[in-house]
């Protein structure tokens, strides 16, 4: 068996990824920096050593549960942890993350938390830990080995509810733990400098793209530590805010991963291949760059989409109201089955992001999974007829990008759009497998900020009395010029009303 430290060094963390922003858009006292959220930090050994330095001023305050058995401090261990929860401006973006677990690669894997090697179920999580950080890689020296270690950590993320953040290797070769995996979020770098593609052939995953999002700084340790961070800020988001908190849904791993996922930023560059001419124009097979995954890692995208709240889907497209332009939807989806999500633009759409993901399920024993496979499109609503955005039917509609994403292997799939029109749009979330049984999804989105507000009917600014009085004095049928057909079946009545309330100020 090897395990290996993913050396780093950083940047001006707090500024790139959007903590910034966040604190502009919402005020320092609304911003998350962390509370309550628990989380365990696995280490490669450096010797015998795998915790932070405990006493460093950055840490103060914190306590520091070892799992592995004594250990001195571990200059690795302490830089990752100042990019997770250390105190220090610009570095550390969740200074208020207070209780943290630390284990060493070759016990959590093993007899401490994955149980490889026995016949045991993986242990709970200890405490209230809901988020795991690898910053190493390795392997157990075969493939056989190595997919039973990724099992279990996939079968813990789906049966426990946890995040896992896994690094993956800087140069060299592709090390399979712990990136690998099918249900964890593997990271990267912003400069492009670390290992990427496609899991190579022997794996369950082989064929699916890594890194899934990546963060700025120079070896993939502290980007591992600053997408934790990040993670723990949602987490605390999650908890304290009145939009989300108690929602049950809001608490799935799902969600987490798709807001995160949802919110990072494409710099200039990125491309996931989409066509670009021809009767397929519009789609794509490759759901996210081959070296940037999402895009980098930003709280304050992030933030918007989950505190803009849940809209459910439906599995007809009769009727549906319409979502807000940032958002979040987990559900399920049986086998075949299909769900949609309605949107309303009243202006052009510089960018817009929408994010499909889900689990993989490990079967009993860890000897294999029972896969899915979900694809999405974007498409027009017309009345609730959804007609096809792909070829000739889309160049009106948008200028670049895709507008379909229908990869068999990942297990996400991403709308990413440019220039999208005004206009009534529906998205389909469609199973493409005959696995059995029912599998959570969660969508997230992102379109650009708009320059009018969906039903301000009188353009004042905010959605209120006044705006549904014009909805009254329009009532019945219409034609031509209506605006207040909100939902453009050609009536004013109820329909626009409960559509009007769902854009409520």
């Amino acid at each position: 068996m090897s395990f290996l430290i993913l050396n780093s060094t950083s940047g001006d963390t707090s500024e790139i990824h959007g903590l910034d922003a966040l604190i502009e858009r919402i005020g320092v006292e609304n911003t998350p920096t962390g509370f309550g959220i628990e989380v365990a930090q696995i280490e490669a050994m450096s010797g015998e050593n795998y915790a932070p330095d405990v006493n460093n001023a950055v840490f103060a305050g914190k306590s520091f549960i070892l799992h592995s058995g004594s250990s001195g401090p571990s200059g690795h261990a302490t830089a990752v942890g100042k990019r997770m929860y250390g105190t220090d401006a610009n570095v550390g973006l969740a200074p208020n993350v207070d209780t943290i677990h630390l284990y060493n690669a070759e016990g959590w894997t093993q007899s401490q938390y994955l149980r490889f090697g026995s016949g045991s179920n993986p242990l709970s999580p200890p405490g209230n830990v809901e988020l795991f950080n690898n910053s190493w890689i390795g392997s157990y020296g075969s493939v056989a080995n190595d997919g039973q270690v990724l099992r279990r950590s996939d079968w813990s993320i789906d049966s426990h509810n946890v995040m896992m953040i896994n690094g993956v290797a800087n140069e060299s070769s592709h090390s399979p733990l712990m990136s690998f995996g099918f249900n964890g979020i593997s990271v990267g770098l912003a400069n492009g400098n670390h290992l990427s593609g496609k899991v190579p052939p022997g794996y369950d995953q082989s064929g699916m793209q890594i890194p899934l999002i990546v963060a700025d700084q120079n070896e993939s340790s502290y980007a591992t530590g600053v997408v934790s961070a990040v993670v723990a800020l949602l987490g605390e988001t999650r908890d304290t805010h009145p939009k989300i908190s108690g929602n049950f849904f809001a608490n799935f791993s799902e969600t987490m991963k798709s807001v995160l996922l949802t919110g990072a930023k494409h710099e200039s560059g990125w491309s996931n291949n989409p066509i670009l001419s021809g009767v397929n124009r519009g789609r794509t097979n490759q759901p996210i760059d081959e070296k940037f995954g999402v895009g980098t890692a930003n709280i304050d995208r992030s933030h918007l989409v989950f505190t803009s709240g849940q809209h459910q889907s439906d599995t007809t497209t009769n009727g549906l109201v319409s979502a807000l332009n940032a958002g979040w939807e987990t559900s399920t989806l049986s086998s075949s089955q299909s769900k949609y999500i309605r949107f309303t633009t009243v202006a052009p759409s510089e960018e817009v992001s929408i994010i499909v993901t889900w689990h993989q399920a490990v079967n009993s024993g860890f000897e294999s999974y029972s896969l899915v496979d979900i694809n999405i499109e974007l498409m027009n609503y017309n009345g609730g007829k959804p007609t096809s955005l792909v070829g000739s039917s889309g160049l009106d509609a948008f200028i670049s990008g895709n507008v379909v994403s229908e990869s068999e292997i990942d297990t996400v799939e991403h709308l990413y759009i440019q220039g999208l029109a005004a206009g009534d749009y529906v998205l389909k979330v469609r199973r493409a497998d005959n696995t059995g049984g029912a599998r959570v999804f969660s969508a997230g989105w992102l379109f650009s900020a708009q320059d009018g507000i969906p039903g301000d009917l009188n353009g004042d600014g905010i959605v209120e009395v006044n705006d549904l009085l014009i909805i009254i004095a329009g009532w019945g049928a219409c034609s031509g010029d209506c605006p207040a057909d909100l939902s453009g079946d050609g009536f004013v009545d109820v329909s626009d009303i409960l559509l009007l309330l769902s854009y409520w100020s």
